[in-house]
């Protein structure tokens, strides 16, 4: 057991910087006009009032065609998970102010512009190989879509994130692209960072072997 923790200690801190001093506080508002509290540790982050649940850190935008795609399998896991996992996502772009992320969250369906995604899809991912691969997940924001379903975890503006995504880009050598997500296990330890859209099994993975801990 004091094998796998340190192990662990050493790709925590491999992943997301080692603060040894550990006194960086954020204080943090969402769009909702929830409080969360980010706490350093030396080997990863405590989200309060979210102690003793995973937690993924996103950094996105609206504008952005693979945060978009991530949406409906973001909402499909926090609603799966919904006793172990809690999300909370910082669009990154500095005119989205407060009250237009909270129509957003409000009115994800009909919010979403699909002209960036297939901005993206002709662009970005012109190859047969990223068509076969994007398809599944077009698919999926189509029938989000469709559904009129919204976002339910915690969103955040850049505004209100200020110093935070400094302090991140720093400890996590995030370089400013998105989408940008950190997971942090129950003690707030790191356990992956996902650079780019990330895949479906692979968040699956890290949440189930951060319930096996």
């Amino acid at each position: 057991m004091r094998k796998i923790i340190l192990t662990l200690m050493v790709v925590s801190a491999f992943l997301f910087g080692a603060n040894e001093n550990a006194k960086d506080i954020y204080k943090i508002k969402t769009v909702s006009g929830k409080e969360l509290t980010f706490t350093d540790t030396p080997d990863g982050m405590i989200t309060s009032p979210y102690e003793g649940k995973i937690v993924f850190l996103e950094f996105w935008g609206t504008w952005c065609g693979p945060c978009l795609l991530s949406i409906p399998h973001h909402q499909a896991l926090q609603e799966k998970y919904k006793d172990d996992l809690r999300i909370v996502a910082i669009e990154t772009t500095p005119d989205v102010n407060a009250t237009k992320l909270l129509e957003f969250k409000k009115n994800t369906s009909k919010a979403i512009d699909f002209s960036k995604v297939q901005w993206f899809l002709d662009n970005k991912a012109k190859s047969a190989g990223a068509k076969e691969y994007f398809k599944k997940p077009v698919n999926e924001l189509k029938e989000f879509i469709k559904s009129g379903k919204n976002i339910t975890y915690d969103l955040i503006t850049s505004k209100d994130a200020g110093e935070f995504l400094y302090h991140i880009a720093n400890r996590a050598n995030w370089r400013g692209s998105i989408p940008f997500l950190i997971v942090f296990d129950k003690k707030g330890r790191v356990i992956d960072i996902v650079r780019g859209m990330p895949e479906e099994n692979r968040l699956i993975s890290d949440i189930n072997k951060a319930l096996q801990k």
